[in-house]
């Protein structure tokens, strides 16, 4: 497989199908959804660690959070799942992960020349950066900046800039750029409410960012949650609503103590 279709399984036969192989190295893909859709999650399931054969790339993960701690406790019941057979038990796969905290906006262009700094550091060692992931962009972007023409100015050349950052260390490092965005609602008001809008929990909704961030992503997933009536339990679905390579697709999975898999 060329460098420019490189894959890291998610794990989720379903999911990794319809990706056709899983998260896209050497671009950036979006994570989109309301709360509690699973993004996190599957976020924590790419399975990066994994040798080639088994869908991974023998590769280290920076993770950049915005809300609360890292989820190591999480995170560390999914390994034994998410690596599986492959785990080596003279290695301790949370050595390969390096977690960042960030609360501003203003502080993601110093960090991502510390990702850059970091990722050429790691190709010194056996396990080269392949995933960076931000859970989440709009976490950290959407609350700092004034309702104002001169706030939203702000937070577009800041986003432009982040976006072309994340953009290049994707497509110079040869990493897959992972990001995470939220959704607000739709209104009838919004002059594009009629066709620019996505269904989840009975809402219209639409990603936080904006038009302007879409141009920054080459691949966008839509995490979804409906209420099924029989039973009463969560029916998720994840789509594809744009991509560089790949077709439209959709398909449905479930969150379980072994993480995403199938439904």
């Amino acid at each position: 497989m060329s460098a420019n279709h490189q894959k890291i399984t998610t794990r989720c036969d379903s999911i990794d199908s319809i990706l056709q192989g899983g998260i896209s190295v050497g671009e950036v893909t979006e994570l989109c959804g309301e709360n509690a859709t699973g993004k996190t999650q599957l976020c924590l399931s790419i399975a990066c660690q994994l040798p080639p054969s088994l869908g991974g790339m023998y590769g280290a993960t920076i993770y950049i959070h915005a809300i609360g701690p890292f989820p190591i406790r999480r995170l560390t019941s999914l390994i034994p799942f998410i690596l599986d057979t492959a785990l080596d038990p003279n290695d301790n796969p949370c050595d390969h992960i390096t977690t960042k905290q960030v609360e501003s906006p203003y502080e993601l262009p110093d960090v991502l020349d510390w990702v850059v700094k970091f990722i050429k550091q790691s190709h010194n060692t056996c396990r080269h950066v392949r995933l960076v992931v931000i859970d989440s962009i709009a976490s950290i972007c959407t609350s700092h900046f004034e309702n104002t023409a001169q706030g939203l100015e702000s937070r577009t050349q800041l986003l432009r800039a982040i976006g072309y950052g994340l953009k290049s260390i994707a497509s110079q490092y040869n990493v897959a750029v992972l990001v995470v965005n939220n959704v607000i609602d739709v209104f009838p008001i919004d002059s594009d409410s009629s066709t620019h809008f996505m269904m989840s929990s009975g809402r219209k909704v639409r990603p936080a960012l904006g038009n302007g961030w879409t141009r920054n992503i080459g691949t966008r997933l839509f995490l979804s949650k409906s209420i099924n009536s029989a039973d009463q339990t969560y029916v998720r679905m994840i789509s594809i609503l744009l991509s560089s390579m790949l077709e439209l697709d959709v398909c449905r999975f479930k969150i379980t103590e072994k993480g995403v898999v199938d439904a």
